[in-house]
């Protein structure tokens, strides 16, 4: 059993680890910069909006952990 794992693991598994997960995002950027060349009000809008949910999200967490503490 253990070597029908290994034989199969070697085609399954990838080792570039973190790299290819950043040449994804790479891929990901290129078309919001396009975007934003072309459609510059509306992409600082997106982002505006963007980065106002995410910090939002974050201070909510924050408020709710000092609200809630972690009882062990």
């Amino acid at each position: 059993m253990l070597s029908l794992f290994r034989r199969y693991s070697d085609d399954l598994v990838s080792y570039d680890g973190g790299l290819s997960l950043l040449w994804m995002d790479g891929l990901l950027l290129i078309p919001i910069i396009m975007a934003a060349f072309f459609y510059p009000v509306e992409a600082a809008i997106a982002l505006g909006a963007l980065l106002l949910i995410t910090l939002g999200g974050y201070e909510g967490w924050v408020l709710w952990r000092k609200r809630h503490p972690v009882r062990t």
